[in-house]
This record gives C-alpha cells, sequence and structure tokens, in this order.
C-alpha cells in the first residue's frame, strides 16, 4: 500500500524548521526561521494559529512550565504559555551565540548547536553545547562545520547529532548522570554528490529517521546505520522531522521554500526543482515517543 504523504500546512515556509509535537496540548509546533514565526497545528480539530511571530526561533524544546525552550540567533530563552520570556543564554566568552537545533533530555538538560554561516559559506566552527538545568552552561563538543539534527537513543546513551556540511550523522556515548559525551564516531556518512542530514527523531523500535536535504526525501536507518526505508516528497529541500498525534504514527516533515547557493550544492543540483514550504504528514507503522521536558532555569544574576 502506497505511503500517504498530506500537506496539512502550506505557508510558503523560506526555511521550516524544528517540528515539535507538544502532547500537552495536541499540537505540532514549527518555525519558519527567515520569517521569525511559530507555528501551531492541531490535528485533531485542523486548527492552526501563530504561537509567536517576529521572535528568532531554529530549535524548539517542551518546558516543564507548560511552556518551550526556543534557540536561534539571538540565544536560548523559555517561552512561557502567556507570551512571555525569559532569557537563558544569549552570549558566552563574549561572543554572541547563532543556535539551530536543540534537544531536551531525560534530566531535563538541553543539547543545543551553534552554526556560523554567511553568503552560503562557513564563517566559523560552531560547538555543540549542554545547558544544565541550573542555567549552567558547558561545550559538549567543537568543531562544528554546520550543527543540526538531535536525537537520542531509547536508552538514552547515545546521542545522534548530525553535522549538515560535512554529510555526517556521529553517535556519541552519553554519561546519563552528566551528560557528557565521549567516544565520537561516524554513524553515517553521505556521499558528496548527495544530500545533506538535517533533523533526526529516533522511533520507538529505536530507528533513526533523517531528514535529507537537496535529496528530498527522509530515510530511516536502524542502529547499526543500515537503511531500513526511503519516503520520497515532491520537494528537494527537506529539514527536519518528528513524530506525532495521539498514536505518535504521524511524522511530520517540514520544508524549505527558500533557496540560497551554497557550498553544499551536489553538482548538477537544479535550481528548477520544486524545493518546499509545506508542512507534510506521513501515516506509518511504526511509532515515535515522546520528547523529553527541559527543566532549565534562567541563570541567577
Amino acid at each position: 500500500m502506497p505511503i500517504a504523504i498530506d500537506i496539512i500546512a502550506d505557508d510558503h515556509n523560506l526555511c521550516g524548521e524544528a517540528p515539535t509535537w507538544d502532547y500537552r496540548t495536541g499540537r505540532i509546533l514549527w518555525t519558519d526561521i527567515p520569517n521569525r514565526n511559530v507555528y501551531t497545528y492541531e490535528p485533531e480539530t485542523g486548527h492552526r494559529a501563530l504561537l509567536c511571530n517576529r521572535c528568532s526561533v531554529a530549535g524548539i524544546a517542551l518546558h516543564a512550565d507548560g511552556g518551550w525552550v526556543v534557540a536561534g540567533s539571538e540565544g536560548v530563552h523559555i517561552l512561557a504559555a502567556d507570551g512571555s520570556t525569559r532569557t537563558v543564554l544569549t552570549q558566552l566568552e563574549g561572543q554572541p551565540l547563532n543556535f539551530n537545533d536543540i534537544l531536551a533530555d531525560p534530566v531535563g538538560r538541553v543539547y543545543a548547536g551553534t552554526y556560523y554561516w554567511q553568503d552560503g559559506k562557513m564563517a566559523r566552527q560552531g560547538r555543540l553545547y549542554l545547558i544544565d538545568v541550573d542555567g549552567s552552561v558547558r561545550v559538549a563538543t567543537e568543531g562544528v562545520h554546520l550543527s543540526n539534527g538531535l536525537a537520542l537513543s531509547l536508552d538514552h546513551r547515545t546521542l545522534y547529532y548530525a553535522d549538515s556540511a560535512i554529510r555526517t550523522i556521529y553517535a556519541f556515548d552519553v554519561d546519563p548522570a552528566t551528560g557528557a559525551l565521549s567516544n565520537q564516531r561516524v554513524f553515517v556518512r553521505l556521499p558528496d554528490d548527495g544530500g545533506v542530514p538535517d533533523g533526526l527523531t529516533v522511533d520507538a523500535e529505536g530507528s533513526i529517521w533523517c531528514a535529507q536535504w537537496f535529496d528530498g526525501q527522509v530515510v530511516r536507518y536502524d542502529p547499526n546505520g543500515t537503511v531500513r526505508q526511503r519516503i520520497e516528497l515532491p520537494v528537494k529541500q527537506v529539514s527536519s522531522v518528528a513524530f506525532g498525534q495521539a498514536d505518535l504514527k504521524a511524522l511530520f516533515v517540514t520544508s524549505a521554500a527558500g533557496y540560497v547557493p551554497t557550498t553544499l550544492d551536489p553538482a548538477g543540483f537544479d535550481q528548477n526543482s520544486p524545493m518546499g514550504g509545506p508542512l507534510y504528514r506521513i501515516g506509518l507503522d511504526v511509532a515515535g515517543r515522546r520528547e523529553h521536558l527541559a527543566r532549565i532555569a534562567p541563570p541567577a544574576h
């Protein structure tokens, strides 16, 4: 039976990203980074709304206080349900921080990666930070070219982390007590003439799902890095993935309409291809799992 791929929202997102299922309210959240909007959609009712506009958001995590942790070019903040914000982190070592994807762990800490690209190429390397529940920050790993998707294994002892610019998904061992990372290794490396790994998630069977930009597909890998499934989408710039709905068997997929030539473009990439813009929903037989709640607090001043 063919897989059903539905468009559930088409706001012509220039760079749709960070789909996040909020099981507390039954809504999928996602952002359009250049347009600085965060959208919500309720599958049960079909209701769509803006959660936040004119806000810099590239990564979203659920927060235990009922709101959300949001990260982007203006740092990391806690966005409350009433629209108020509390600042967690905007700079470190005197340098402003430009964040992309983030991920909460079972303790409530948050992994948050930075990237610095300008005019389609890397200006300087980024880092993956770990923000503890007290708001303190430490470097989890560095030497990152283009920080992207983050996901934890079912036992929370492996972190998967996409560095898009080198077409690589890494795996790290995780110390559950501290969140420290070790034993960095290549989980999957994509060929230079193909797409780049973007957003990640893990399903209830332990497989890793990856949105692959330029390739126009979502790929499911088993924990050994072997491809188990490929799902083709009608657009090339597929950006991120998240499981959602009551049974967690819907895969929400963001995409991007805005094309900017970069040093990562595959040779012969057709710039006239349909790039993207909609939010898609794919019905699957496998379920995802709930995201962890962040419990970080802004540091005391």
